[in-house]
């Protein structure tokens, strides 16, 4: 009998299954489209702001992030004032906040005052509340337009906020959160807009209308990204040996067969040829050394 060493396979504890119904890809497929809708936004909402506070405004884009509603509202920074809207005709249900201390400087200043006042939001008149929903309006107006050109959007705020902690139904919901940075006159805070995942699914429509990957080279980056992201299971034949059928009905446990291994071996992605390779050992496992790639 022929003595031969066992090794055993690769950990391959970074391996997942790739499941192309997970909402994490999905996400990934619609991020470029609001991307493009936040940085019109960004422009749009800097003059408007501009033009209603008298003071110079800057809006930054600053990422997307997807998040369970409840984690997003718990995550929301304090001081801050969030309001709900509704967009029609979609039957979206999201939500739009901002950073509290840039709201009462923001209120303050358009009233004539320095923006140095220290407020908290019980202490504010109807009439600075009405200004900070004319805020609010004047933000969703600007998210509106950067809309139109994909789809019909109306937005409009709720009379009152309806989404709760505590909610098993709701709190599971993945939320879209577009972030800002808003800076007035050198004072900056966060803008947020969050709208549900799962009233996005017309998006998926828009995207061979909208979306041109050849003259597009910032989506097509991400979809190479994500492209390149997908696992792949590779495969390869190290041994094959041809054994009479009687030898193969006489074997039992602890019998060993004798192979040799081929100097070189072709390695697959399913039924195609993408490597010729060497096997080789490396801190005691068995590795495969890629010596050409076969042009397909």
């Amino acid at each position: 009998m022929k003595k031969s060493k066992i090794i055993s396979n690769l950990e391959q504890t970074e391996v997942r299954d790739f499941d192309l119904a997970s909402p994490e890809h999905r996400i990934g497929a619609l991020q470029a489209i609001i991307d493009n809708v936040c940085k019109q936004f960004e422009r749009s909402a800097r003059q408007s702001f501009h033009h209603l506070l008298r003071h110079p405004v800057e809006f930054s884009f600053d990422q997307q992030d997807t998040l369970k509603l409840q984690d997003y509202l718990q995550q929301l920074k304090k001081p801050c004032l969030y309001r709900e809207f509704t967009v029609s005709p979609h039957d979206l249900h999201g939500t739009v906040s901002i950073d509290g201390e840039l709201l009462f400087f923001m209120v303050d200043l358009f009233f004539g005052g320095n923006g140095n006042n220290i407020r908290r939001n019980n202490d504010m008149s109807d009439t600075e509340l009405r200004l900070v929903e004319r805020f609010f309006n004047l933000a969703l107006e600007q998210f509106a337009h950067g809309w139109h050109s994909i789809t019909s959007w109306h937005n409009h705020l709720t009379e009152k906020n309806t989404l709760r902690l505590g909610n098993p139904m709701q709190n599971n919901q993945l939320y879209q959160v577009c972030r800002f940075t808003i800076d007035v006159c050198g004072h900056k805070g966060w803008f947020e807009i969050a709208l549900p995942f799962a009233g996005l699914d017309f998006l998926r429509d828009q995207q061979c209308k909208t979306a041109d990957i050849e003259t597009d080279p910032e989506l097509q980056a991400k979809i190479q990204t994500k492209i390149c992201q997908t696992p792949m299971r590779l495969t390869t034949t190290l041994c094959e040996r041809n054994l009479a059928l009687g030898k193969v009905m006489d074997l039992k446990t602890g019998d060993i067969i004798p192979v040799e291994l081929p100097n070189e071996v072709t390695v697959r992605a399913g039924k195609t040829s993408l490597f010729t390779a060497r096997i080789a050992e490396h801190n005691a496992s068995l590795v495969l050394q890629i010596q050409s790639i076969i042009k397909q």
